[in-house]
């Protein structure tokens, strides 16, 4: 059986680190940050975990809302294509700290690009 990007990134582990050191540096990126400002970032990060997990091919139950319904509100106040980009940069960061290999980046990457779309409600 071929294994998933969920598996050969590293599985639950190394998804639920990326998670949790992803939101580490958000919270220091200031074109960024402020879209957090009030949320509970344990719990934020739980949720990514969850998404990451589901979309990478992993065992995952994911019952989050969707990501037009997730981000609604946060394209409203203004979330646009240069803050999904910052975002991307601040994985890809993740990624290189984790000696994920780089076509491994690549596809995580891709992954996420996928759901730009989507999380921009368009």
């Amino acid at each position: 059986m071929a294994q998933t990007l969920y598996d050969e990134i590293g599985g639950k582990n190394a998804v639920e680190l990326a998670s949790i050191k992803l939101y580490y540096h958000i919270l220091e990126d200031d074109r960024i940050n402020h879209f957090f400002k009030d949320v509970d970032i344990k719990k934020q990060s739980i949720k990514m975990n969850a998404f990451l997990t589901y979309i990478f091919g992993g065992p995952s139950l994911y019952t989050g809302r969707n990501m037009r319904k997730s981000h609604k509100s946060v394209v409203e106040r203004g979330l646009n294509d240069a803050h999904v980009d910052a975002m991307l940069e601040n994985v890809h960061t993740v990624l290189n700290e984790m000696e994920i290999a780089p076509e491994l980046q690549k596809q995580v990457l891709a992954k996420l690009e996928k759901h730009r779309d989507d999380v921009l409600c368009r």
